[in-house]
């Protein structure tokens, strides 16, 4: 019976209740040892009856073994995991030592998870039950957080058990519900139940001592004899010297497993030194300290352990601490070198790379000083950690196996993996402390170079871009001759920061040692010096040369498939950086396409962000929402905020462009957090637009040129908000302020050569011209734009003309022209600058005529940005499971946004989305069925 928490147990219950209507939840249940999870998370598995029950329990000793949580969780249903998709299936079955480890994105296995589960709910609502998960190894809480998070149409309900303390499990956007002792009425029935009669001065000071905690009340008041129950002599066994509850319970095991037969007690350190609960394995190792299967009889009497068939449990995990942190250190080491001895032995072949990491991992737990030897077995299981896609776990495996290294330039080498797989794994402050270290250690430059990269990486983050380039680039020198890769990898990262830093220096200093690397080393980089370098001259104001070398550039990678992610990054920047909008959008989706490929899910991110830059600057902000909802849903599941910070930024100039006051504001200034590109660049962009549109010609003047003038004023985007600022000096009557912005713009323009940017270079001479010429530079801003991309420009250059044209009082002239721009406005949904053009259309009489966007466009507004996604991508054929896996979602949440968007839509069957086939010209990444 459960005293008390009515209210925890009707959230439950709705839980559950939501789950089995196709409302997949989850919900971390926190409280100190022995407050009630347990029992909480029983209360769930009985209301969930026969329904199919997946449940493991995180171990303090499986913490450092990669998937190990995991691997207990599906268990009984590994026979499913074949079923999953290739990419999936094989990342979950090297995960899990079912197949050779492979390097791999680490969220590929939380994907398959999702997978997995979904599937099981098809045969009906699923309860999953994760009990101790702040002892869950960092790769299974990694996946099931990835996978929970995601939740939304599933019959799936999730409930974590997890401690407070200093070790807390943390689980951002899910909802936590934490316990609270009981009160003095609860705890009194509790003991009434459990306890029989008691003096009720030996009940209170119980119950004082317990705080509430349901276990420490029921062993506190079990520890009492006849007597003391009955008030007649001294409770002299309660432990009030211990601090808490759950200390004062640990403290009365560890006096109760004193009193056990010495070969009982080497038996329970033994079992709790192995975790896995396996009783073959436990009894195995405990044989070698000379304890046998009897010797567990005394602990089983005094009901501290629970023997099965082959699982031995202790009652409680304070039990197991009590039994490990009780036992000497001589014990201790020998039950992990028996464990380790027996799985030396060898078993079942699938899962070698398991029993393996557990050997090792009980070596070294054996170990207190150097051990060359145990170094490298450790180092392998770090490797193979790595392979599988758990970088968290490899990351600590490392810094135990540098620990047992006398060498220097080896503990620095094995700190270098570490600090690389905490980099890898997002735990960028733990990398920099461990690169920290290791600097300290060695002299080799190799070594040197990669604690380097990760210190760069941590400074980046940091936003010290300029650091960060000019660590890249000094330890790419460093390497460029005796590890060509190696340096080509940190120079690429180099350029990024020098980039972002505007720091000519760095730029110049990495496209030199690219070319040199290449032409001595034979190593393949294509075009990505040309890039580097165009970009360094582009930087220096050379928009001749700097163009010339990235348009040359762009053409040669747009005659091979690139070779690697880093090279369709850089032929996406050579696109963007000379305004080559189409070009910038087929090499995104180039991008995208190796992302979903290779499963490299986190990567994703960047290429979908450099799509939703393209999408936005062609007009198609529909198919930017979608691509920024997708990029923001993995970044809130992987916890990669400062990405998430720049797609927020790139997405606050399509809220400007629509005029969205609020939404721009906040986009924006998340965006610009630390002032850094590119999130700063777009979100400053956005803000003066904003202002601009909303008629604000002061402030919008006042933003761009605190933009233009701050430290991301060299970026290409700030180059296109150039022409804004124009307009907005020439309506304040200050065309001067105008004079050296149109100058720079005008000269990259020159020199882009492309049509929209020479459109918009006429418009900005028009407006700043003499009157006589005024008309001469709108008309040849139009014939440029006719061949453009950039309609939200087009539609501002016939605005501006059509004004011109009423205040000359050609009412006719003026007429097509801001019916034009009021059509292009109202289908980008430009809501402010649809209602200046419809406002000067008013003025003269004319009425804004055919305004009407595509239907079928129109139909799609309707729609969510998610579930636009899952319409588009249905409407090639594609089913929901492939475009599950395309959008990294489960097939339940697919037909869910199908159900919702059919109405919307005004259609009843599938067969009818094949009208929005052509709606919005996808590209070739949209098409689920070219990829995984």
């Amino acid at each position: 019976m459960i005293h008390g928490r009515e209210g925890e147990r009707a959230r439950l219950a709705g839980l559950l209740a939501a789950a089995a209507g196709g409302r997949g939840q989850a919900v971390v249940v926190r409280g100190e040892p022995g407050i009630g999870k347990s029992t909480l998370l029983d209360y769930a598995a009985g209301l969930h009856g026969a329904g199919p029950v997946l449940r493991t329990t995180g171990t303090e000793a499986e913490g450092d073994l990669p998937f190990a949580a995991l691997h207990a969780l599906l268990h009984p249903v590994r026979h499913r995991i074949d079923a999953l998709p290739a990419p999936q299936s094989g990342a979950l079955r090297a995960a899990f030592g079912l197949a050779p480890a492979r390097d791999g994105d680490r969220f590929l296995a939380g994907l398959a998870v999702l997978t997995l589960l979904a599937d099981l709910s098809d045969d009906g609502p699923l309860l999953c039950l994760v009990d101790d998960a702040q002892w869950l190894d960092q790769a299974s809480a990694d996946a099931l957080l990835f996978a929970v998070r995601r939740l939304n149409a599933e019959r799936i309900a999730v409930v974590f058990g997890a401690r407070g303390g200093d070790r807390p499990f943390p689980a951002a956007g899910v909802p936590e519900m934490v316990l609270a002792g009981l009160d003095a009425e609860q705890s009194v029935a509790l003991l009434a139940e459990r306890c029989g009669e008691i003096a009720p001065a030996v009940r209170d000071r119980v119950i004082a001592e317990a705080e509430g905690s349901p276990l420490a009340l029921i062993e506190l008041s079990g520890m009492l004899g006849p007597e003391e129950r009955a008030g007649r002599v001294p409770a002299l066994t309660l432990y009030t010297e211990a601090a808490t509850p759950a200390g004062r319970v640990e403290t009365a095991y560890r006096e109760r497993i004193a009193a056990l037969p010495e070969r009982t007690r080497t038996l329970l350190a033994v079992a709790a030194a192995d975790g896995t609960r396996g009783l073959d394995l436990i009894l195995r190792a405990a044989g070698r300290l000379a304890a046998v299967a009897a010797d567990l009889e005394p602990a089983e009497h005094a009901g501290l352990v629970r023997v099965g068939a082959d699982v031995l449990a202790f009652r409680h995990p304070l039990v197991k601490a009590a039994a490990y942190r009780g036992a000497p250190l001589s014990v201790r080491q020998a039950a992990h070198r028996a464990l380790a001895a027996e799985l030396g032995r060898g078993g079942a072949e699938d899962d070698r790379d398991g029993a393996e990491d557990r050997r090792a991992h009980h070596l070294a737990a054996a170990a207190t000083g150097v051990d060359e030897d145990l170094g490298r077995v450790v180092e392998h299981a770090a490797d193979r950690a790595l392979r599988r896609g758990a970088p968290a776990v490899a990351a600590s495996v490392f810094e135990r196996c540098a620990q047992l290294s006398a060498d220097p330039e080896l503990r620095a080498g094995r700190l270098a993996a570490a600090a690389e797989a905490a980099a890898a794994a997002g735990q960028l402050d733990r990398a920099g402390r461990l690169a920290a270290r290791g600097t300290r250690l060695t002299a080799r430059p190799e070594v040197a170079a990669r604690l380097a990269a990760v210190t760069a990486a941590l400074e980046f983050e940091q936003g010290n871009a300029a650091a960060a380039g000019r660590i890249a680039a000094d330890a790419a020198e460093t390497t460029a001759a005796t590890a060509p890769e190696q340096a080509v990898a940190l120079l690429g990262a180099a350029a990024g920061y020098a980039w972002f830093a505007g720091d000519r220096e760095v730029l110049r200093r990495a496209s030199h040692l690219m070319e040199t690397v290449q032409r001595h080393s034979g190593v393949p980089l294509g075009t990505i010096p040309s890039v580097v370098r165009g970009t360094e001259l582009l930087l220096a104001g050379d928009h001749t040369a700097g163009l010339e070398l990235l348009r040359a550039s762009l053409a040669a990678a747009g005659s091979s498939v690139p070779a690697d992610l880093l090279a369709a990054t850089y032929t996406v920047f050579a696109a963007l950086r000379t305004g080559g909008d189409s070009e910038a959008l087929a090499a995104a989706d180039e991008l995208t396409r190796i992302c979903r490929a290779q499963g490299q899910i986190s990567e994703l991110t960047h290429a979908l962000q450099l799509r939703t830059q393209a999408w936005i600057v062609l007009g198609r902000i529909p198919e930017a929402e979608a691509d920024a909802a997708e990029a923001l849903r993995i970044t809130d599941a992987i916890g990669h905020t400062r990405r998430a910070r720049d797609i927020r930024g790139v997405l606050s100039l399509a809220a400007a462009i629509q005029g969205d006051e609020g939404r721009c504001e906040e986009l924006a200034r998340n965006g610009t957090d630390g002032g850094r590109a590119p999130g700063a660049s777009w979100g400053g962009y956005a803000l003066g637009l904003l202002a601009l549109g909303l008629g604000d010609h002061r402030l919008a003047a006042d933003r761009l040129t605190a933009l233009r003038a701050g430290p991301v004023g060299h970026t290409v985007i700030v180059r296109f908000a150039l022409p804004s600022l124009v307009e907005a000096a020439v309506r304040l009557g200050e065309p001067g302020r105008a004079a050296e912005p149109f100058a720079r713009f005008e000269s990259w323009a020159r020199n882009s050569a492309r049509p929209w940017a020479l459109a918009v270079a006429e418009r900005c001479r028009a407006l700043l011209g003499a009157p006589e010429h005024t008309e001469k530079h709108y008309l040849a801003a139009l014939d440029h734009h006719e061949h453009a991309t950039r309609p939200f420009e087009h539609a501002r250059t016939l605005l501006l003309y059509g004004e011109w044209l009423r205040r000359a009082r050609r009412r006719n002239d003026a007429a097509p022209r801001l019916r034009a721009a009021a059509k292009i406005f109202q289908d980008l949904g430009a809501s402010p600058w649809f209602d200046r053009a419809v406002a000067e259309l008013t003025a003269i009489g004319a009425t804004p005529r055919g305004t009407a966007p595509a239907q079928a466009v129109d139909e799609l507004a309707a729609l969510t940005a998610q579930e636009r996604q899952v319409v588009l991508l249905a409407a090639t054929g594609a089913t929901n499971r492939e475009i599950a896996t395309h959008l990294f979602l489960s097939h339940r949440t697919v037909g869910y946004h199908l159900y919702n968007a059919f109405p919307k839509l005004g259609i009843t069957s599938r067969t009818e989305l094949s009208r929005f086939s052509g709606a919005t010209g996808q590209g070739p990444d949209r098409d689920p069925r070219s990829g995984p």
